[in-house]
């Protein structure tokens, strides 16, 4: 979709949706964001904010990527008699 039909879908001027792409709109209103979000069949939705992470969720991280490294590099029997 270019940037002049979903300015003629959202009734938001080209030249707007332009610079929001870029980061040139220093303003741009939640009204104006959920109806792009409408448009392009999206919609923004929040969740609670998790906890902080700490040093144990970091090592409990580590070791899960350590252990699925481990199995996806371990050699495969074979059934094969």
């Amino acid at each position: 979709m270019t940037q002049k039909q979903l300015a003629a879908l959202s009734g938001l001027g080209q030249s707007t949706l332009a610079r929001f792409e870029t980061g040139g709109v220093a303003e741009f209103g939640s009204r104006k964001l959920l109806r792009l979000l409408e448009v392009l069949g999206h919609e923004l939705s929040f969740t609670p904010k998790s906890s902080s992470f700490t040093l144990d969720d970091a090592l409990a991280e580590r070791q899960r990527q350590a252990q699925e490294s481990s199995e996806a590099s371990a050699p495969r029997r074979s059934m094969s008699r």
